[in-house]
């Protein structure tokens, strides 16, 4: 939830929202969210740099006072709770899209950077005055023992590290101005930049790049982190002929990049090992993010890749001032790409996820749960308990009707004292998939489900 610096977890047994955890000290978690090989750390940077702790400080002292800082957040699966684990307090840039490792990078993570400038006015000319800005490269697992070790302080109640002065395991690799995605490969041997404004791809190498670490192979420092030589990390430069601005990588089961054209509109196909460019298909239009059959683990499907695509100008029937988006399902089973599909869609489709249906196990309907306190599974044992100005209602929802009182006269109606706290716990008794109930309280904002099975509490 960039608008609100936010981050939810949902159940895809349920479908339904677990739990939603406010980012502090951020402003936007656009680069999130990306999660490391086991989930052990789901991360969140933010998108644009905020004084720590939110407190006022004037543009003037931007670059003394505003920081970019990334999250590290966990999950307790039998809690299903989310919980910072500690943040790092980057430089004052903007922070794009981000990508965790696979296999031999699995310990690590990269995310883009623009406006290393520290512009604050006219940013899309004023962030864009330096020719390169940086891939943020991180060891997750050398932070969490810094942590472990206490090199950190604490900041408004999170553990915070400063790189500038708890020194380690983060490093800067320069990279072609303003870039957008960073996409590490199938094999987790490369990470992929695009630099919208520089009509490049560049391929960077994880080994090239541990090598340099270990030799101390830096170009200065930048508020205290190590500049990797570009030339030492840097496999090679890939710049498709008229393709421009490139945005965001997916990959297919045979090792294959596609590569989304903001500008050029269309979708290139090419490969990372060598840099040729092997297909490109146009698209309706300004592609931003792309997304493939499992395009983001190490074993990508390689049937179906969907472009996502932020303007859509006439494809389909005006609505009005702002047009309906597209989604164009592209076939990447051959050679060459096919456009198979196109869908409108609401305005701006924005990252996704493709995986297969088969996976997804979801629960039919909730089972009963006999030790549960607030369930009512028979509609004899409906009934409203007062404890004081504590009133609990212990009801349950029927094709068609609800009942809160088997005894009362009017047994679906609940009759409480101005003042009185209400509690209504209701249970679906219609054991049977898809009859999902609400239940609502007019003008007080209040509106619940009740999914086949599940006792749910208002």
């Amino acid at each position: 939830d960039v608008a609100n610096s936010r981050a939810a977890v949902m159940d895809l047994k349920t479908f339904t929202v677990k739990d939603i955890i406010e980012v502090p000290n951020t402003s936007g978690p656009h680069c999130a969210a990306f999660v490391t090989e086991n989930t052990e750390y789901l991360f969140l940077p933010t998108r644009f740099s905020v004084p720590l702790g939110h407190q006022y400080a004037s543009l003037d002292e931007y670059s003394e006072k505003y920081r970019g800082v990334m999250s590290a957040v966990t999950f307790n699966e039998k809690a299903q709770k989310l919980h910072i684990a500690y943040q790092v307090a980057l430089p004052p840039w903007s922070y794009d899209l981000s990508d965790a490792g696979k296999k031999i990078s699995k310990d690590w993570a990269v995310l883009t950077t623009y406006n290393t400038e520290e512009a604050t006015t006219n940013l899309e000319i004023n962030a864009s005055q330096e020719d390169r800005d940086f891939i943020v490269l991180f060891n997750w697992k050398e932070l969490e023992n810094m942590v472990k070790e206490g090199k950190y302080d604490n900041v408004g109640g999170q553990k915070m590290i400063f790189p500038e002065k708890h020194k380690g395991g983060i490093y800067l690799v320069p990279v072609a101005k303003s870039p957008h995605g960073v996409d590490v490969t199938p094999d987790g041997k490369y990470f992929i930049a695009s630099g919208k404004l520089a009509p490049l791809l560049t391929v960077f190498s994880f080994e090239k790049a541990f090598q340099a670490i270990e030799k101390k192979e830096f170009a200065g420092e930048r508020n205290g982190i190590p500049i990797l030589k570009y030339e030492s990390v840097m496999e090679r430069e890939v710049n498709p002929e008229n393709a421009l601005g490139p945005l965001h990588t997916q990959f297919d089961d045979k090792g294959m990049a596609y590569t989304t054209m903001f500008i050029s509109s269309e979708v290139v196909k090419w490969n990372p090992e060598t840099g040729e460019v092997l297909d490109r298909v146009p698209v309706q239009y300004s592609p931003g993010h792309a997304v493939a059959a499992e395009g983001d683990t190490v074993s990508p499907d390689g049937k179906y890749l969907v472009s996502l695509n932020k303007l859509a100008k006439d494809s389909y029937l005006s609505v009005g001032p702002s047009h309906p988006e597209s989604m164009q399902l592209i076939d990447i089973s051959g050679e060459k790409m096919k456009v198979i599909q196109s869908s409108p869609v609401d305005p701006e489709p924005h990252y996704g996820q493709m995986i297969k249906a088969d996976k997804i196990k979801t629960v039919e309907v909730y089972p009963k749960d006999e030790n549960h306190p607030n369930a009512v599974y028979n509609q004899k044992d409906a009934r409203i308990v007062r404890k004081g100005n504590e009133v609990h209602v212990y009801g349950i929802a029927m094709r068609s009707k609800f009942i809160f009182d088997a005894n009362a006269k009017r047994p679906d109606v609940i009759e409480v004292n101005e003042g009185d706290k209400v509690v209504v716990h209701l249970t679906n008794l219609d054991f049977d998939e898809d009859i999902t109930h609400g239940f609502a309280i007019n003008q007080y904002n209040l509106n619940m489900e009740i999914q086949p099975g599940q006792t749910n509490t208002m």
